[in-house]
C-alpha cells in the first residue's frame, strides 16, 4: 500500500491509503486544536498540583488547631503520595489499553470529590484515609495528563511542551502559596480545601467538550478511525485523507500493556534507571517543598518570607525546565545533560543550608540560594517528566509513565515523612538541607550511567529544532 510521509506543503492530488501519523504530526506546525490540547491538559495538571500541594500550606494552621506533631502530620502528605504511587501504576496500565482521555477526567473529578471531602475532616485519622483516597486519582490523572500532550506533540518540541504541562505541579504550589495567606486570614484551611476541590470539578465538563482522545492511542488501537481523519485534517488542512484512508504508527506494538513489558526489547536498562533517578529526585523535592516553610522558620525567618521562600523555589522551577528543555530536546543524551543539572542542584542546596547557619544571612541571599535550587532541582526533574514520556512506544506510553510515576511517588512519599521525622528530632534545618547530597547525587549518577548507553539523537531532529 501506498504510505504518505507529509513533508511540508507538497500537494497531493491522489488520496493516500495509508497515511503515518507521526511523521504528519512531526512535519506540520503545531495547530489550533494541538495549542488547545496544551492548554487544557496545563490547566488540568495546575489543579492537579494545587491538590497534591495544599496540605504544605495548611499544616501549621491544622497543627495548631488539632495539636498534632509534625511527624503526625507527615502521614498526611505521605498518604497523599502513597494514594498516588497506586493510581499511577494501575490507571496509566488501564489508559494503554481503554484510551486516555475518559481515565483524565474520571481521575481529576475523583480527586476533585475527595479534596472537598477533606474539608469535612474531624481529626489526623480521617484526614489521612480522605488524602489517600485522593491520592489515587491524583496519581491516575498526571501521567496520562502528560501521555495526551506527549502524542500531541511533535518530536522537535516534545521535551518543551511536556514540561510546560508539567509546570503544572510548581504552578499549582504557587497558587496555593498565594491563595493561602488570604483564605485563612479570612477564613479557615477548610475553606481553602473547599476551592481545592471545588475548581477541578469544575473542569472536567471542559475536558470532555475540548479535548480529543490522544491521536497515536487512536492510530494505534484504531487505525481506521473517522475519529483520526477529523483531528489529523486539523493539525494539516492538506493531508490527502478520505474515509478510506487507513492511519498507521509505525512503532513496536504488543499485544497487552504490562508491566513486564517494560522490562523487554531493550526498555529495561532505561526503565530502571529513569525510574531511579526520578524516586531520587522526587524524595528531595518534595521534602524540601513540603517542609521548606517550616525548615526556614525554625532557622528564624519570618513565616510569610518563608512561603516566598517556597513559591520562589517552584517559580524558579518552571524557569529551569524551560531552559534545560532546550537543551535536552532532541537530543538521546539529554540525560547526559540532566545529570549535570542535577549535580548543579546540589551545590545550590548545599548553599542555601549554609545560608540559614548565618545569623542575620541578607534575606536575598538566601532567596538566591532557594531560587537556584529550584532553578536546577525542581526544572531538572519536570524536565525528566518530559524526558521519559519519549522514552516508551505509544502502546507503552501510559503504562510506563505510571510505573516510572510509581516508583517515584515512592520517593515523594518518603521524602516528606523523613523530612518530619527529621524536624521532631529537632535536627537543625541546614542539616537537613546538607542531607539534600545524597539523593540528588543519586539521581545524577543513574542519568550519567543512561547516558553511556544511548546513542546521540539523529542530525535531521537537532537540525529541526527550530521549527515551530
Amino acid at each position: 500500500m501506498e504510505r504518505i510521509l507529509l513533508q511540508g506543503h507538497h500537494p497531493q492530488a491522489l488520496a493516500a491509503a495509508e497515511i503515518d501519523v507521526a511523521a504528519t504530526i512531526d512535519a506540520a506546525s503545531i495547530s489550533p486544536l494541538q495549542w488547545r490540547v496544551f492548554t487544557l491538559t496545563l490547566i488540568a495538571s495546575i489543579f492537579d498540583g494545587f491538590d497534591t500541594m495544599v496540605m504544605s500550606f495548611l499544616a501549621p494552621a491544622i497543627t495548631k488547631e488539632w495539636g498534632v506533631s509534625h511527624a503526625s502530620f507527615g502521614l498526611v502528605f505521605s498518604a497523599t503520595l502513597l494514594g498516588a504511587a497506586i493510581g499511577a501504576a494501575s490507571l496509566g496500565l488501564l489508559a494503554d489499553r481503554v484510551g486516555r482521555k475518559n481515565l483524565v477526567m474520571a481521575a481529576i473529578l475523583w480527586f476533585g470529590a475527595l479534596t472537598i471531602s477533606c474539608a469535612f475532616a474531624t481529626g489526623i485519622t480521617s484526614l489521612v484515609l480522605l488524602r489517600f483516597l485522593a491520592g489515587l486519582g491524583l496519581g491516575g490523572a498526571f501521567p496520562n495528563m502528560l501521555a495526551i500532550a506527549a502524542e500531541y506533540a511533535p518530536a522537535r518540541r516534545r521535551s518543551t511542551i511536556v514540561s510546560i504541562i508539567t509546570w503544572g505541579t510548581p504552578l499549582g504550589a504557587v497558587l496555593g502559596g498565594l491563595l493561602a495567606p488570604t483564605m485563612l486570614a479570612v477564613a479557615d484551611w477548610r475553606a481553602m480545601l473547599l476551592v481545592a476541590g471545588i475548581a477541578p470539578v469544575l473542569l472536567v465538563p471542559l475536558l470532555a467538550i475540548g479535548m480529543p482522545e490522544s491521536i497515536r492511542f487512536l492510530a494505534l488501537k484504531h487505525g481506521a478511525d473517522l475519529r483520526l481523519r477529523t483531528i489529523l485534517l486539523r493539525i494539516a488542512p492538506a493531508l490527502p485523507a478520505t474515509s478510506a484512508t487507513r492511519f498507521v504508527l509505525p512503532e513496536r506494538n504488543v499485544a497487552r500493556a504490562t508491566i513486564g513489558a517494560l522490562f523487554r526489547d531493550g526498555l529495561a536498562a532505561g526503565t530502571i534507571l529513569l525510574s531511579a533517578a526520578m524516586f531520587t529526585s522526587l524524595l528531595l523535592s518534595f521534602m524540601l517543598v513540603n517542609w521548606t516553610p517550616t525548615l526556614l522558620e525554625r532557622a528564624g525567618i519570618p513565616m510569610s518570607d518563608a512561603i516566598l521562600g517556597t513559591i520562589i523555589l517552584n517559580l524558579s522551577g518552571i524557569v529551569g525546565s524551560l531552559a534545560i528543555a532546550r537543551v535536552v530536546d532532541g537530543r538521546m543524551r539529554g540525560s547526559a545533560v540532566l545529570a549535570l543539572s542535577y549535580l548543579c542542584a546540589v551545590a545550590s542546596i548545599l548553599c542555601a543550608g549554609a545560608a540559614t547557619m548565618i545569623d542575620g544571612v541578607p534575606l536575598v541571599l538566601l532567596m538566591a540560594s532557594l531560587a537556584a535550587s529550584g532553578f536546577f532541582l525542581i526544572g531538572s526533574q519536570i524536565t525528566l517528566s518530559a524526558y521519559i514520556t519519549a522514552f516508551f512506544p505509544t502502546a507503552l506510553r501510559g503504562t510506563g509513565i505510571g510505573f516510572n510515576n510509581a516508583v517515584a511517588r515512592c520517593g515523594s512519599l518518603l521524602g516528606p515523612a523523613l523530612g518530619g521525622i527529621l524536624l521532631s528530632a529537632k535536627i537543625d534545618p541546614a542539616h537537613i538541607l546538607f542531607a539534600g547530597v545524597i539523593p540528588g547525587m543519586l539521581s545524577a549518577i543513574a542519568l550519567a550511567f543512561l547516558a553511556t548507553q544511548q546513542a546521540p539523537a539523529p542530525a535531521h531532529l537537532i537540525k529541526n529544532r527550530g521549527i515551530a
